[in-house]
């Protein structure tokens, strides 16, 4: 009797053992990503072999695709001390309030000098600006999303014209390409950060940060309101539209330059009945007062502190983000591009990666406009911004509120 009770309990404590080990082998990691992407994450992680080279599972979830949403929820998850996730993809404006919060775990332990020698200068200037806070990494990028000078050449060619180099022969061409239905250049204007976007845009070109609501920002806002009003080249209209309507009437050719995000480039082929190479040609931003300029946004990992898997998280990070396997994550899908030496040596050509490195050795891609609360701030400049644009209020008048409004933050 008694040895059958030593028996049942040697095999009681091998099966409790086996069970363990088993947790430990299959521990299990949530990662939270846009919508868009989750499909994109899935096929990732099974085509680089993840799980079978770490052990580590991995959930992929779909996370609140607004920043101000997602941020409702990170903030009721970490004030009652824990998470739904184990590794998030944010954005720019994301990390931002995040890290200064102090909701992100630091990064900084996983990288080496060799891999970031693998980051050109103007990515490096960025992971200084939006992803590091006191010392500390808190979001690395996957991605690097330049914004991109794009325009019929079909029209161009066919009226003997020449794509635009300066703002001022952006005003010329658009005289001339304007009409019946037609406009020379547009863009989403409306407020919820599609606005926000063309004023980092055009003040980066004029020279300077929109923030700072100095003189950069009153002559972008200035050439905006002239190609509205003055040259009429530019849709009033834009102020209520979003990308996804400026790629419409892009694609209904009712555009013929615009700037928009390196999405389009897959939203053009969406429609092969319409879609030729010379109506969604990209050149070089053309040059304002302060050259030209344009910025690239990124998307990237972070590790809420309230994980209660940190370490797996940090080994998912590092192998998705590492000189090895981010090249093959890009010939996955744009979702992984950036602009790094490995990335863009191994896509060489293909598709917009193309467009990416004409930028990136044009050195036009600059820091994104930067504000420590970036979403508040965007806001009050988006405010500002369309009631001058609607001519609710003067050019002074709005450069006065702004440097009110931005000074109180």
């Amino acid at each position: 009797m008694r040895t059958n009770r030593i028996l049942v309990l040697a095999v009681s404590l091998f099966m409790l053992t086996m069970a363990a080990g088993s947790a430990v082998m299959a521990e299990t990691i949530t990662v939270a990503v846009g919508g868009w992407a989750v499909e994109d994450t899935k096929r990732a992680v099974e085509e680089l072999g993840f799980t079978e080279k770490t052990g580590i599972t991995v959930e992929v979830v779909t996370r609140p695709g607004a920043a101000p949403d997602f941020l409702s929820q990170m903030t009721s998850a970490v004030m009652a001390g824990t998470s739904p996730y184990d590794v998030i993809a944010v954005e720019d404006e994301t990390a931002i309030s995040m890290s200064r919060a102090g909701w992100l775990v630091p990064l900084n332990d996983l990288y080496d000098d060799e891999f970031w020698d693998d980051w050109p200068e103007a990515m490096l200037d960025m992971i200084e600006v939006w992803n590091m806070y006191n010392g500390e990494l808190y979001r690395i990028p996957h991605n690097y999303e330049a914004q991109y000078f794009w325009y019929r050449k079909d029209i161009l060619d066919e009226m003997g014209l020449e794509v635009p180099q300066t703002w001022e022969e952006i005003i010329n061409v658009g005289k001339q390409v304007t009409g019946d239905g037609v406009w020379g250049i547009s863009d989403g204007l409306a407020k919820g950060a599609y606005l926000m976007v063309n004023l980092g845009y055009w003040t980066l070109q004029a020279g300077g940060n929109p923030f700072d609501v100095g003189d950069e920002l009153r002559t972008a806002l200035q050439f905006l309101h002239d190609m509205m009003y003055e040259h009429k080249i530019f849709p009033v209209a834009a102020l209520n539209r979003d990308f996804d309507a400026l790629n419409q009437d892009y694609m209904n050719d009712r555009v013929v330059m615009m700037r928009q995000w390196p999405y389009f480039y897959d939203v053009s082929r969406s429609d092969p009945d319409w879609f030729k190479e010379d109506k969604v040609a990209i050149a070089l931003p053309p040059a304002g007062p302060g050259g030209r300029a344009t910025y690239a946004a990124a998307w990237g990992w972070s590790i809420p502190k309230t994980s209660q898997k940190i370490d797996a998280a940090k080994t998912f990070i590092e192998f998705m983000t590492s000189i090895e396997n981010a090249p093959k994550l890009a010939e996955m899908s744009v979702w992984w591009l950036s602009a790094r030496h490995s990335v863009l040596e191994h896509i060489g050509d293909r598709g917009i990666a193309e467009f990416m490195a004409m930028y990136s050795d044009a050195e036009v891609i600059k820091t994104r406009p930067f504000h420590p609360k970036f979403l508040e701030a965007g806001t009050v400049l988006e405010d500002i911004a369309s009631a001058y644009l609607t001519n609710q209020i003067s050019l002074d008048e709005a450069m006065d509120r702004a440097q009110q409004r931005i000074g109180d933050l």
